[in-house]
């Protein structure tokens, strides 16, 4: 096994934590940074939209990835409503033909050529934007964190103002437009990488099935134990994260609040975290009894959320890959309750799809437990060892 790997990992998006998909692309290069060592060498290569290169340097500048080397793909987009349309109407997805430029596709070879990398790791099929006629170099891993185009056929957002209403409509003709090319780009990323692994095991036959392929594996999300001290937690204190720029939130959080709050035990107190959008999240909110919104938190104040609550939530109904609500709760050894329809790990994590089943298993759990109901030391470790096999071996 090569002790001091040179690394070059192309990812589509940020590894910022302000979303599922940017919490696991931070916490891959986490664990791809300490597996290098002192003398690998990890180079990572992003799309960066020219408005976020501050986010980029407080990347660069992360202790937790030191020694890592930055190589941001910039964002080329033709302003207006014909670069709208164009981006709409052209052969690739529009937020991929927005880094498809010669440019980043020569940036992107010179330092595969200067770097020589044993690994080339890509993450999700919009990484293809920078590879040279939208096709994997040779013995390209592929880590599949969605099925791509299934994310592009987004439901309707539940909308909460006019203004949302056309806010939606928008994204809903856009979504329909793009999900054609999203599937065309999903199955020549599948049939071009050399390994292909899956953030789900639920997604392993859509995507052999895309590819062409019979090879797909299973590929868990990486995130460092962090157990917590939760000597503190409240009773009846139940806590839900989430991104409500991504429709299937918005639907999946109207639902809970409306078909399965009310039934749970007036005793109990929630409280959600995480990205608003328009101030639809605050306003779905204030509509209910015993709902707090207290905005996006920063780790620590993430870490205090979850250390105070008495139970997790995951109400997750469509969408596709892992839940990072799931993973964010077991990590720090917080009990957490699930839709069956999001549960990826099966019965170690209590879960219903039926409102009235979900609201019991909250209710039962509203007294904090001390000690952690899922074994996540040993997931951690057998998740690490997937990931050695799918790179290195």
């Amino acid at each position: 096994m090569n002790q001091t790997p040179r690394i070059l990992v192309v990812l589509p998006w940020l590894p910022e934590r302000r979303s599922g998909g940017g919490i696991v692309l931070y916490e891959l290069l986490v664990w791809l940074r300490e597996r290098a060592g002192q003398t690998g060498e990890v180079a990572v290569v992003a799309t960066v939209p020219t408005t976020r290169h501050i986010e980029l340097k407080g990347l660069a500048d992360d202790p937790a990835l030191s020694g890592g080397l930055w190589h941001p793909v910039e964002e080329r987009r033709r302003p207006g409503i014909s670069g709208r349309l164009g981006r709409m109407l052209g052969r690739l997805p529009a937020d991929m033909a927005k880094a498809a430029t010669a440019e980043n596709v020569a940036r992107l070879e010179a330092l595969r050529a200067s770097m020589r990398p044993p690994v080339e790791l890509a993450v999700s099929s919009w990484a293809l934007a920078a590879y040279r006629g939208q096709a994997f170099a040779e013995g390209t891993r592929l880590f599949m964190v969605n099925v791509d185009h299934e994310i592009v056929r987004q439901a309707m957002p539940a909308v909460f103002s006019a203004r949302a209403v056309g806010r939606a409509l928008v994204r809903k003709l856009a979504c329909a437009i793009d999900r054609p090319t999203g599937l065309a780009m999903s199955r020549r990323a599948l049939a071009t990488a050399a390994r292909v692994g899956a953030i789900s095991p639920a997604d392993i036959a859509t995507l052999n099935r895309l590819g062409g392929r019979s090879d797909v594996g299973y590929l868990p999300p990486l995130m460092q134990p962090r157990m917590l001290d939760r000597s503190g937690a409240v009773a009846g204190s139940v806590l839900v994260t989430t991104n409500f720029s991504y429709s299937p939130n918005v639907e999946s959080l109207a639902w809970f609040l409306r078909e399965v709050w009310p039934r749970v035990s007036d005793a109990a107190r929630l409280t959600v975290a995480g990205l608003d959008d328009g101030g639809q999240l605050a306003a779905l909110c204030r509509r209910h009894a015993r709902v707090d919104y207290v905005g996006w938190l920063a780790p620590a104040g993430l870490d205090g959320a979850f250390a105070k609550t008495a139970v997790a939530v995951n109400p997750t109904r469509s969408g596709s890959g892992f839940q990072v609500k799931l993973l964010d709760a077991i990590a720090r050894g917080v009990p957490i309750v699930s839709t069956a329809w999001s549960n990826k790990l099966g019965p170690a994590i209590p879960s219903s799809d039926d409102p009235a089943e979900l609201a019991s298993l909250i209710t039962a759990r509203l007294e904090p437990g001390r000690t952690p109901t899922f074994d996540y030391a040993a997931f951690y470790r057998e998740a690490c060892a997937a990931w050695e096999r799918f790179l290195f071996a």
